[in-house]
């Protein structure tokens, strides 16, 4: 069964693309991790948001960042900055692009910047959506 870890940039959109995104949840498809879920949980408005928010979030699995991950985050980085293009992705995308290379998981987005890293890994990322057709 392939897995998708969606970055933030995906769940922002879910409502568009609401068919798809159901399907992947109850295919058990969609996988979290620390980073996006914490980016996430920013979004709320205060705790009678933040609660209920959380406890949603939590039945999704979750894939681990571990050592490997934040090392490859470097390597990533590194490889980007050989080309001048390390600039664009943020950490949190290079932990997000690191975690979903170590589980084997599909990058779910909405963000060139994962292009980007994909070019230098060569890990299966899928936009949500085709670019420029999203709010």
């Amino acid at each position: 069964m392939p897995q998708y870890l969606a970055d933030t940039s995906a769940w922002n959109r879910s409502r568009h693309i609401l068919e798809r995104w159901t399907e992947l949840t109850l295919r058990d498809e969609l996988v979290l991790c620390a980073p996006v879920r914490l980016e996430l949980l920013y979004s709320a408005r205060g705790r009678r948001e933040f609660r209920p928010f959380q406890a949603d979030l939590g039945g999704f699995r979750d894939l681990r960042v571990d050592g490997w991950v934040t090392d490859f985050a470097e390597i990533i980085q590194t490889r980007l900055a050989a080309r001048s293009a390390h600039r664009g992705p943020t950490a949190v995308d290079l932990l997000i692009a690191a975690t979903a290379a170590r589980h084997g998981a599909v990058l779910l987005h909405y963000d060139r910047h994962f292009d980007a890293i994909a070019r230098v890994t060569g890990q299966p990322s899928e936009w949500i959506a085709q670019r420029g057709t999203l709010p």
